[in-house]
């Protein structure tokens, strides 16, 4: 609980100065405007040029420095992160689990290297397609897809959290039903659907409604389903107290 509270009160006040970088720099430049800031305004550069383009026409030397290490320091430590986690994954409940098992950890450390390349030049190819693709700005193609790939993980936690009624089957049932609506909405927005079947609203509330999707799907869906085997063994909101009481 404390670890939480510490993240929170940490981590919140971060995220809100990192994106009023944004708002700054707007301010910045309509004050001291620039051929550069002007382009970008326009559309004609990219939005993501102009915080490298302030670091090295407006810092100071030394800041310069600073600012470009700490800047990829970030950067590696969230993409190390991934990387590890993809591949510790990949071997403990894919590899060892369904495909090779009874083997050595030499062997699965082999392996996991071989992930962790993979899952590398793959990264390394998303970051030159996305530099090279017309997008607003990266934070909001970053929004937009951590909505459609996340939509209904919250749900899932939400089942297990505030409900005694989920189990394996309906979540399955929701995790379904939540993809199939992050695909009509893709290819809704691809233009590849009639109008009678777009979708009402903007890609960035996709992880909001999916979640909401996930659910109420999984819910009703473990009224359909149920799990005899796990009544009484579900701990949630509701049982906790009780289940504290008894014992």
């Amino acid at each position: 609980r404390k670890a939480m509270y510490v993240t929170v009160l940490s981590s919140i006040p971060i995220w809100a100065f990192y994106m009023f970088i944004g708002t700054s720099l707007y301010v910045f430049f309509k004050v001291f405007p620039t051929n550069v800031s002007g382009e970008i305004l326009e559309g004609t550069r990219k939005a993501e040029q102009i915080l490298p383009y302030f670091i090295m026409n407006y810092l100071p030397p030394g800041i310069t420095g600073l600012v470009i290490s700490a800047a990829l320091a970030a950067a590696m430590s969230s993409l190390d992160s991934s990387i590890n986690a993809i591949s510790a994954v990949g071997i403990v409940d894919i590899y060892r689990r369904h495909l090779v098992k009874d083997q050595d950890d030499k062997h699965y450390l082999k392996i996991a290297k071989i992930i962790a390349v993979i899952v590398g030049v793959i990264m390394i190819s998303g970051a030159i397609l996305l530099a090279r693709s017309e997008t607003k700005t990266l934070q909001d193609t970053a929004t937009i897809l951590a909505s459609l790939v996340g939509g209904g993980m919250l749900g899932i936690y939400l089942i297990g959290f505030l409900t005694n009624k989920g189990n394996e089957k309906s979540v399955l049932v929701g995790i379904v039903t939540t993809i199939a609506f992050t695909g009509w909405t893709i290819l809704s927005k691809k233009g590849m659907l009639p109008n009678q079947l777009s979708v009402p609203f903007d890609l960035y509330y996709t992880s909001i409604i999916g979640n909401i999707v996930m659910f109420m799907v999984g819910y009703f869906a473990s009224l359909l389903l149920p799990d005899k085997q796990q009544q009484g063994k579900i701990i949630s909101i509701w049982t906790l107290n009780h289940k504290t009481d008894t014992e």
